[in-house]
């Protein structure tokens, strides 16, 4: 019961009590006063009403306190029925004994039915609120349903932009830039992300950090190589999930206590042409930091990494190959060209020096025919190693045939000079043996310089040329220039 009903049946009650306190002095005074009064009908009429207003009297205890506030005023009721009928010579008092016991059965009846409809109405509402709940638990676990839907709709929306994002570009840093990026926005609970990748497919010990994003107190513990836990993955080529470094039995705790910052970490192995390359990684400083579902999710964002970091090493490749000659690995001449140019332009503007050096193995032929193309190919080889171990920042070519070329920026007459006979020693001096037999290898190298020679660049490849042919014809194995 509420504390408003209540209060309304204690006011009805006293309401009642009150209304019973004046008709009972009512009833007292007029049949008091029968014995004394010579027109007894007007007391007689006043009781009579008094006896009939505690008919309300009655149901105002009924409805205070149902059947105990009724008996209660129902009693005080038949006392006076009975003292008026026992002062009065008219037996009609008796009759209101029959009012009182008709209302008494009316009310009980009208209460047993009110009684029985409202256990129907609590069996109803009951049934209607078990429905409801029934229903709320629908709603809610579809609501779950549509929610973790939506999430993972979300979640693959993310993945094939990202996929979108990281087919827009062929370079190999940028791509690992952007796989950080995406990984740390779709896992917000670790401190850093990391890509590292191996100098070669499978070559954990060199495994570099190549790419990370870090919060800004974690970001002077990032490394620069790749430490147990990438080496783990390369080498086991499997996901990992860590939840305490400290506590893991798989890793060296001598080691792993010493990295107080990395409490927690997950990390898969990025993959090319089905051998390992790399790690993508997330640390937290943090125990018990990522579930298994952000291991699956770092697993689908490395597949999308692996995948366009593959192509843009691939892309890289066939740009290195385009530029280089295949045998040497130096540079071919339409690419040494283009350097040239660009080194020519920027000379003009800074008023430095550049040298152009042009080198021809001699008799390269007379070898060539007499032990092979594949013993000429040696030669070749050996001799694009000694031009690399004599020259220092320089721009080294295959320029045609068994002809090279050496592009020194910043470089004097002099200088070009000293670079050129240090080449043509280092040659002279290298031993060589095609087929058990041992060759005498050597070079002629031709030196331009600007401005020394020549502004123009077409007429700094010619005098470099003729001062080549100026080497050869005075013999060969020396180094010339215009004015020497």
């Amino acid at each position: 019961m509420t504390r408003a009903a209540l209060l309304h049946r204690q006011l009805v009650f006293g309401l009642s009590l009150a209304a019973a306190f004046f008709l009972s002095i009512v009833i007292i005074s007029s049949l008091a006063g029968l014995k004394t009064t010579v027109a007894p009908e007007i007391d007689l009429s006043r009781t009579a009403l008094a006896l009939d207003a505690f008919l309300l009297v009655i149901l105002g205890g009924w409805f205070s306190f149902r059947i105990a506030g009724g008996l209660f005023f129902s009693f005080a009721a038949v006392v006076f029925v009975f003292l008026a009928g026992a002062l009065s010579p008219l037996p009609v008092f008796l009759w209101f004994l029959i009012s009182y016991v008709l209302l008494g059965w009316l009310i009980y009846r009208m209460i047993e039915s009110c009684e029985s409809q409202i256990a129907a109405f609590e069996v109803d509402r009951e049934k209607y609120q078990n429905e409801k709940n029934a229903l709320e638990v629908s709603y809610r676990s579809k609501g779950e349903g549509i929610s973790i839907f939506f999430e993972k709709y979300s979640t693959y929306y993310h993945l094939r932009k990202t996929a979108e994002e990281l087919s827009t570009t062929l370079s190999v840093s940028q791509v690992c830039q952007m796989v950080v990026a995406r990984a740390g926005d779709f896992i917000t609970a670790g401190d850093a992300v990391l890509v590292t990748l191996a100098a070669a497919p499978g070559e954990s010990a060199s495994l570099a950090v190549v790419a990370w994003k870090a919060v800004k107190n974690y970001e002077k513990f990032i490394r620069k190589e790749g430490d147990m836990f990438d080496e783990w993955v390369v080498r086991h080529n499997k996901r990992l999930i860590v939840s305490d470094t400290h506590q893991d039995f798989r890793f060296d705790s001598h080691q792993t206590l010493k990295q107080e910052v990395l409490r927690s970490l997950i990390a898969i192995p990025l993959l090319h042409g089905g051998r390992v390359m790399g790690t993508l990684r997330i640390n937290a400083s943090r125990a018990e930091t990522f579930t298994n579902d952000d291991l699956r999710l770092l697993d689908a964002i490395g597949a999308l990494a692996s995948s366009a970091i593959s192509n843009a090493k691939l892309y890289e490749k066939t740009e290195e190959l385009a530029i280089r000659d295949s045998l040497t690995g130096l540079y071919v001449r339409r690419h040494f060209y283009e350097r040239l140019k660009h080194e020519h332009r920027r000379a003009l503007l800074t008023k430095r020096p550049l040298a152009l050096l042009m080198c021809d193995l001699d008799h390269f032929k007379s070898c060539n025919d007499r032990f092979g193309h594949g013993a000429g190919d040696l030669m070749l080889i050996r001799f694009s190693e000694l031009m690399r171990e004599a020259t220092e920042h320089a721009i080294l070519a295959r320029y045609g045939g068994e002809e090279f070329s050496v592009l020194l920026a910043e470089t004097t007459k002099a200088e070009a000079l000293a670079v050129a006979e240090r080449i043509r020693a280092r040659v002279e001096h290298a031993s060589f043996v095609l087929r058990r037999e041992p060759v005498q290898m050597t070079v002629s190298i031709g030196v331009a310089v600007m401005p020394d020679d020549t502004l123009d660049l077409q007429a700094l490849v010619e005098k470099a040329d003729q001062a080549l042919y100026k080497a050869k014809g005075a013999g060969r194995n020396r180094v010339c220039s215009s004015d020497i």
